[in-house]
């Protein structure tokens, strides 16, 4: 019950902030288009730090790297599966193009820091979070590449010019953070007296600068959805597949991997089946909606998919706990 108390309580966190959000923007209290700038506040100031404090601040033991690259290579091929089976959904659909990119984003990244962290704390201690990072780094890795290539290529034709894309603060604090775990494991550079006094500080400073994030992208949803309007009866419908899509991402994909760790028992340890399995269950990520607005996507379809996963949560997820035991 406890567990299902932090899922809940999540859950209600996270429509406050969105019914905040969109009050303001119903009301006219915040300034024409202030979506457009809480979106790039988000991605180019405090997500990326929220990515560099995250990885940085851990010390990690051979035995969690190693169960941390498991729970890595898994979370890569099952967002990737998971993208895939979006892909057969879009062509069922027929969901346009630009539209579709934002669907698969939401099928394959989840809301896997501010829904997962509390839950996998209160079920599994400080462990729990420890190697949650690792699926969270998972996650960053496809979201910057893959997912910034999904949000973009509308816009441009070029290759060369996706490419240059991913050169972004986001992925430069993603290899900062890869640079600081390795530094640490390998140089133990955290004992040392010069790196206690400069992260302390450092860390003081931009940890909860980066955990803005969580609350930010929530005012930021509940803008946008403060200007989408349900004129008629065919709008109902067509958000009904905002339903669909939204059960393939929080029941079918962990199942899938439940079914595979069932055939595969006693191949991983406990934590590793445990965290990926969970981390997949988690609703449609928060940042699909500020990226699709950087890129000139289809960010009310993201919001709105957002919106939908993240309220039929509130009953997959503790399914998904009762299933794992």
């Amino acid at each position: 019950m406890e567990q299902i108390h932090i899922i809940t309580n999540q859950i209600i966190i996270l429509t406050l902030l969105g019914l905040t959000g969109f009050a303001a923007g119903k009301t006219g209290f915040l300034p024409e288009n202030s979506h457009k700038y809480i979106s790039a506040l988000i991605l180019k100031i405090t997500m990326p730090f929220l990515i560099f404090t995250t990885m940085g601040n851990y010390t990690f033991t051979r035995e969690t790297l190693t169960n941390g690259l498991y729970i890595f290579i898994l979370g890569v091929i099952f967002i990737l599966i998971a993208g895939l089976i979006a892909l057969g959904q879009c062509k069922i659909l027929r969901i346009k193009e630009k539209t579709k990119s934002i669907y698969i984003a939401q099928s394959m990244f989840g809301n896997v820091i501010f829904m997962a962290y509390p839950l996998l704390k209160a079920m599994y201690g400080d462990i729990g979070i420890v190697y949650a990072i690792f699926f969270n780094i998972a996650n960053d890795a496809i979201l910057w590449t893959l997912g910034i290539y999904l949000f973009n290529k509308h816009n441009t034709k070029s290759s060369r010019d996706n490419l240059l894309h991913l050169i972004n603060p986001n992925t430069l604090a993603f290899l900062g953070g890869i640079a600081m775990i390795f530094l640490k494991f390998q140089f133990k550079i955290e004992k040392t007296y010069a790196f206690k006094k400069i992260w302390s500080v450092f860390y003081e400073a931009f940890n909860g600068l980066g955990h803005t994030t969580i609350y930010l992208s929530m005012v930021f949803i509940g803008l946008i959805l403060s200007g989408i309007k349900i004129t008629d009866f065919n709008d109902i419908v067509s958000k009904l597949k905002y339903f669909v899509l939204s059960m393939f991402k929080l029941l079918i994909v962990p199942f899938a991997a439940i079914l595979f760790f069932n055939l595969a028992k006693g191949v991983f340890n406990p934590f590793v089946v445990r965290i990926v399995v969970l981390q997949l269950a988690m609703p449609a990520s928060t940042i699909v909606s500020a990226l699709a607005l950087q890129y000139d996507s289809d960010y009310n379809a993201a919001t709105e998919g957002i919106f939908v996963s993240t309220i039929l949560s509130i009953i997959t997820l503790p399914l998904i706990v009762y299933l794992l035991g």
